[in-house]
């Protein structure tokens, strides 16, 4: 092998190719990251943070930042319907006041919770943790042109502003995104559903408080004749985007001029007194599709170039931060630690089935959504809703507010954000798992269930004694064997806790959600999930290398 530029080198700035960056600087491994564009993109697009990408910030030391930057928790919970922003709700969707048991399910799984927070704040705040962290640099305005597999690496040739140049590096990973043309070039196909649909994304601030003081809401779905569409509020005060359906057969942004823009959203409020800043409009098609395999040789594929669902469900760009994590510690583990690089393939065996998942969860709650008055059925709802006969209108009304209360799922998937587990005890794809009903679990391959324990007269969640490497966590009765795995051989780097003499659980929650007892012990991955229980027998040390130096565990 020749000299290498960079140990790995990402295509895309975006959220997840900068989360990439962020996890494989954390061990120590230095990356080049290459952006088309000329800095962070102010248009909003994804905004949901669901609870896995908090507890991921947490640990990458931005949740502060992301959530300050975040809706109010008054705004984010609550889902509104109506016909115009100004007119009377057709129903709601309240995530507080729902059933208790789903509340407290929620409250108790986590010590972050789901939020909404604008993509490109997201990204801000990723961006300046790579900046401080110094392990990775960031060109913009600057395009990848080829990427060439050598075998031992990777010749990647981009142009910017100083021309044209060429870098070798071990392994590159391509999150250019659904519209990147990088999987293409590596000839992978995408299995899953044809084009479903296409939207213009409407970015615009304007003072909406006189009708969202008194009822704020996140997303408020207006189905009306002039102007139907979905509302979103990017930061509960100026910043918001409209959304709606385009034809472009007939049709194209062009045919968007801020003057008519402004019209539009004048009308789907229901005034004409609005003054309406138009900043952007962006087209994007609606898909569920995912990538045929995420690994081409040296080159791995992550978040939306791997994976493409609907909106119905906020899980795109949080499933391609998970992405980011599972990748980012295995490229560390084979560049500086001397693992297999057949422990790179258990990224697809793992992830993959994660995003078809999420693709199905997201295309059920698109088809469900047809029931009230989103998609296809709009046009035909809004007239009955309009309808001069009162009793028509009437009857509509009452038909659609029974309609939004089954739709809850959509917005409260606890168990699809942090339920899914990796390997053998994954569910089977016959089965898919229920979306809401979260229950902790401490088996292989599942997340590290979160409790709240005492260190050094500190409350923590079982989550923050997490290092960028191994975790022990063993039960009283543990001391010699987590003694022993923190001197076991070289590699990443390991942590065991012993409950009763680091930290300590005073409901004796903790002990019990893990099951280890007196004596049984968890082994935690570097991205939160659980290589080894006791329970399997064995020991921590031969579950390690195996997992890392033949890769035979797919977890």
């Amino acid at each position: 092998m020749t000299d290498i530029d960079a140990p790995v080198v990402i295509i895309g700035a975006g959220p997840v190719g900068l989360a990439t960056a962020l996890v494989l600087g954390q061990y120590g491994v230095r990356s080049v990251v290459f952006e088309q564009y000329d800095g962070i993109n102010p248009h909003p697009r994804a905004h949901v943070v669901n609870t896995r990408s908090m507890e991921l910030f947490r640990t990458w030391g931005i949740a502060d930042a992301v959530r300050a930057d975040a809706v109010d928790p008054a705004w984010a919970g609550t889902i509104l319907w109506k016909q115009t922003l100004a007119g009377e709700p057709l129903g709601r969707i309240d995530l507080v006041e729902g059933p208790e048991d789903q509340l407290l399910r929620r409250i108790h799984a986590s010590a972050e919770q789901l939020t909404s927070c604008a993509q490109d704040r997201v990204q801000r705040h990723l961006l300046d943790a790579v900046l401080a962290q110094g392990m990775a640099t960031v060109h913009y305005s600057t395009t990848v042109v080829e990427v060439t597999d050598l075998g031992d690496s990777v010749d990647v040739t981009v142009e910017g502003v100083g021309g044209r140049q060429i870098l070798r590096t071990c392994y590159a990973v391509a999150a250019d995104g659904a519209t990147g043309g990088l999987r293409d070039t590596l000839g992978i196909a995408m299995d899953g559903s044809p084009v479903l649909g296409h939207q213009l994304n409407i970015y615009f601030h304007a003072d909406l408080s006189p009708w969202m003081r008194e009822d704020p809401a996140l997303l408020v779905w207006l189905i009306n004749s002039a102007s139907p569409g979905l509302l979103i509020g990017m930061d509960g005060a100026r910043r918001w985007t409209f959304q709606r359906t385009i034809d472009p057969a007939v049709e194209s942004p062009q045919d968007y001029p801020p003057e008519r823009c402004a019209q539009i959203i004048r009308e789907a409020v229901g005034t004409t007194e609005l003054d309406v800043d138009v900043r952007s409009v962006g087209p994007w098609t609606m898909t569920a599709r995912t990538a045929e395999t995420y690994r081409s040789g040296r080159v791995f594929l992550v978040g939306d170039a791997a994976h493409q669902f609907p909106p119905t469900g906020g899980l795109g760009m949080n499933s391609g931060l998970a992405d980011a994590d599972n990748l980012g510690w295995k490229l560390a583990a084979v560049l500086r630690d001397g693992a297999s690089d057949a422990l790179l393939d258990t990224y697809e065996r793992e992830r993959r089935p994660v995003a078809v998942g999420n693709a199905r969860h997201s295309m059920l709650n698109a088809i469900k959504m047809a029931e009230v008055g989103i998609g296809p059925e709009t046009t035909r709802i809004a007239g009955r809703l309009e309808s001069p006969d009162p009793a028509v209108a009437a009857a509509e009304r009452r038909r659609i507010a029974e309609a939004i209360p089954p739709q809850r799922p959509h917005f409260d998937a606890l168990n699809q954000e942090i339920g899914y587990i990796y390997g053998a005890a994954r569910h089977s794809d016959d089965a898919p798992i229920s979306a809401t009903d979260y229950a902790p679990i401490a088996v292989t391959g599942a997340r590290l269930p979160h409790a709240w324990i005492e260190r050094d007269g500190e409350r923590v969640s079982t989550h923050d004694l997490l290092v960028p490497g191994f975790t022990l966590i063993t039960g009283p009765g543990g001391a010699d064997r987590a003694d022993a795995f923190a001197e076991t051989g070289e590699g990443m780097a390991k942590r065991s806790v012993v409950i009763g003499r680091d930290v300590t659980s005073p409901d004796g929650y903790c002990p019990k959600v893990l099951r280890i007892g007196e004596d049984g012990a968890v082994l935690v991955r570097p991205d939160g999930h659980i290589a080894w229980h006791s329970a399997e027998g064995s020991s921590p040390a031969s579950a390690l290398a195996a997992l890392l130096n033949t890769a035979e565990r797919s977890v």
